[in-house]
């Protein structure tokens, strides 16, 4: 065998080692020398950070080496990166609601920093086209569930709780992240030049089927104006796949916002206060 085509098999070979062999004794995994969190458990925070650390390492010393979608050896590491399986601890009904707020806030958090380490916006055409667009997808998804996980926690508040300042602003600052998300994960569909055809497919399916579970939260002024791009986008794509999976979208956004609007519109009932608890001594009569 010649030594270029050793070199060949190696390589290969030295990745599997580097990602799925633990040193002897430890319950520990390593990618390119980076220790990473299990793939074969549930991420929460704390491995999210874990992982984009490792990442910022590999990805500052090495050239095009971030886990990929469908790499033979990677890929089961994007795979847990983005798999709902991930939700489940944030969705444990049992759990301290505060707690799953804040814990989906977190990796709320680190997916969106993963996003800038995948996404490269200096480039003519994402070198990760396929890999940014799912974690897009997949923090669309966490967002979601970040809202619902607030508007719960919101309703078990006091009526002068929700009135306090910082917890209106904190109220708001997750409104805005929302609609902020949203509209980003429609301009990335715009953005033919930088992602490849079959990317976009993809994306377009995922955010067909993600978007409206975050939608429903947002505020009708920013609906309607997802509403007017994604109509845009359904007659005047690049793709007409991309074109056909808006337009099944659109039916499904615009019943939504249109309830919305109906209860907008419906008069606000004042909240009846109980009367206060009597818990003088009865009077005796003689």
């Amino acid at each position: 065998m010649s030594l270029t085509l050793a070199r060949r098999l190696f390589w290969p070979l030295a990745i599997l080692l580097l990602v799925w062999l633990p040193p002897a004794g430890a319950a520990e995994l390593f990618y390119l020398g980076q220790r990473i969190p299990d793939i074969h458990k549930q991420w929460r925070s704390g491995d999210y950070r874990q992982l984009r650390e490792a990442l910022e390492k590999v990805d500052s010393s090495q050239a095009n080496a971030l886990p990929r979608r469908s790499g033979e050896f990677t890929g089961p590491i994007y795979q847990r990166m983005v798999s709902p399986d991930n939700f489940r601890p944030q969705l444990n009904i049992y759990a301290p609601l505060e707690l799953r707020q804040n814990e989906a806030r977190e990796v709320l958090f680190e997916l969106k920093e993963l996003m800038r380490l995948y996404f490269d916006f200096r480039a003519k055409q994402q070198p990760y086209a396929a890999e940014a667009l799912g974690l897009m997808s997949h923090s669309l998804r966490q967002q979601a569930i970040l809202f619902t996980l607030t508007t719960e926690f919101w309703m078990t508040l006091s009526q002068s709780e929700q009135s306090n300042p910082v917890r209106l602003q904190g109220l708001q600052e997750t409104k805005a992240a929302a609609a902020m998300l949203s509209s980003s994960a429609l301009d990335y569909l715009e953005l033919t030049q930088a992602f490849g055809r079959d990317e976009l497919l993809l994306y377009s399916a995922e955010l067909s089927q993600q978007l409206p579970e975050l939608f429903v939260h947002l505020p009708a002024d920013v609906q309607a104006q997802l509403l007017t791009r994604i109509e845009g986008l359904s007659t005047g794509h690049r793709y007409p796949q991309v074109g056909q999976d808006m337009a099944a979208l659109l039916p499904v956004l615009q019943m939504i916002h249109q309830d919305v609007r109906t209860k907008l519109a419906q008069p606000v009932v004042p909240a009846i206060e109980a009367p206060p608890l009597d818990l003088s001594l009865p009077t005796s009569t003689q």
